[in-house]
């Protein structure tokens, strides 16, 4: 009888880690949230890896050392970069990922030793994209009251599109109010995040506009500004806001199954509304002239399908 210890791609960009003697049926109760605590308060997740063990104790084993490796090496493990392992192995002056800050917070992490033995050839390692980093910057004509940066990024899973936005100084933003998951028009009046992808060289595009009250929307257009129309999306892209200090964190978990195949130019961008009445607008590039996420000069990034997909 096998044992799996595995690892979980949660909201948030978070891992967590465990093991089971059933590996289908506990992904499955993941995924419906039957187990309650992290995994169920983080919800989409994906199996991202696992290994398979002749003993509960092995298994149990690997679970400890995975949950003491870095975000570095868990990414490594995931892609079976064997090479990066092992020079983060060695550099033990780097800096450790807590189990607060790798989402393992309520699994009572103790070893944090370093996991040195090679993996059999048996473990799963679905594709997965460390994706790009960003950095917004405000249209000159259109300039925050308080809020000094935005900054994120967006990761490919098997089957979702992951993304977040770091406001800092958001002291002074107004978030919409929570109004339930659901397709919507407008929502780009308020604080709202979007993004904007075509396939390289493409007139034809996607909007997608996530909006931290839960609600989203998505348009085909056939070129700059023209045939816009509903796209349609497998199910309700899950969006979640939280404020810590002077930072606001927006996160979105997009289905890939609704979007178009890769690779994708990408436009990245944010509305942000502020106390009296200011409205910045962001984005990773800026066309000359008046602000407009939709013109080509916006699509400013790339990111590319998967090795071997």
């Amino acid at each position: 009888m096998p044992f799996w210890t595995y690892m979980l791609h949660c909201r948030g960009g978070l891992f967590y880690i465990g093991h089971t003697d059933d590996l289908e049926r506990r992904i499955g109760e993941h995924r419906s949230g039957l187990i309650a605590g992290f995994t169920a308060d983080h919800l989409p997740l994906e199996l991202v890896w696992s290994e398979s063990f002749q003993t509960r104790d092995d298994a149990q084993a690997a679970e400890r050392k995975l949950k003491g490796w870095s975000r570095a090496k868990k990414l490594a493990l995931i892609r079976g970069d064997w090479d990066r392992i092992s020079a983060l192995a060695k550099n033990k002056g780097g800096a450790w990922t807590s189990s607060a800050e790798a989402g393992e917070g309520a699994m009572g992490i103790s070893d944090r030793s370093t996991w040195r033995d090679p993996l059999p050839s048996n473990s799963v390692r679905p594709e997965l994209v460390e994706g790009l980093s960003f950095n917004l910057e405000p249209h000159p004509a259109a300039l925050p009251a308080q809020a000094s940066a935005i900054t994120g990024s967006v990761r490919l899973l098997p089957h979702w599109l992951r993304l977040r936005w770091k406001v800092e100084d958001a002291g002074r933003v107004i978030v919409p109010p929570f109004a339930g998951k659901g397709r919507a028009d407008g929502l780009w009046q308020r604080t709202c995040f979007e993004l904007f992808l075509r396939a390289p060289g493409a007139q034809g595009y996607v909007e997608l506009n996530l909006s931290p009250s839960e609600q989203w929307a998505a348009y085909d257009f056939t070129g700059y500004r023209a045939g816009m129309a509903g796209r349609a999306m497998p199910r309700d892209p899950e969006c979640t806001v939280r404020r810590g200090g002077k930072v606001l964190i927006f996160d979105a978990a997009v289905p890939l199954a609704g979007l178009p195949p890769l690779p994708w130019d990408l436009g990245i961008s944010a509305v942000i509304e502020e106390e009296g009445g200011v409205k910045s607008l962001w984005a990773l590039r800026h066309a000359e002239g008046k602000a407009d996420f939709h013109a080509p000069a916006c699509f400013a990034a790339r990111l590319a399908a998967p090795q071997g997909s």
